[in-house]
């Protein structure tokens, strides 16, 4: 019988790696630290809680239960990237997808432009609704 994967202490591992404490992430989760300690150690842990962890830890969830060792890549920037951890909240950086000589396609800029257009009108609706009250 195939051992059991320790997913606490793959969580542990990365948490240290990137400087992190176990309390900032039962905090983020909304869990209290001996609440995660016993889903944990329970196997009771919900999916949307381990998918909560997979993202504040920036690692793809499946990676929590892979028997191997997971390699973090922390220089490399993901599309996507959330810093749950930074001052300013939740922070959104894109890397932009770059032909053969560097420059950045122009279907990459129009997929940005489309990005801030919606993002502009989302800030104007809530503009709209603060104003109302």
């Amino acid at each position: 019988m195939a051992d059991k994967i320790n997913i606490k202490e793959k969580v542990l591992q990365v948490l240290k790696l990137s400087n992190h404490t176990y309390s900032e992430l039962a905090d983020h989760v909304g869990l209290t630290e001996k609440e995660l300690d016993r889903q944990f150690a329970d196997h009771t842990l919900e999916v949307r809680t381990l998918e909560l962890i997979s993202k504040a830890l920036r690692i793809p969830l499946y990676s929590l239960f892979r028997d191997t060792t997971y390699e973090i890549k922390f220089d490399e920037e993901l599309y996507y990237n959330v810093d749950i951890w930074g001052k300013e909240g939740v922070e959104l950086r894109t890397t932009l997808k770059k032909d053969s000589q560097g420059n950045i396609a122009e279907g990459e800029i129009e997929k940005l432009r489309h990005e801030l257009q919606e993002k502009e009108k989302l800030i104007r609706e809530m503009e709209s609704k603060l104003k109302k009250k």
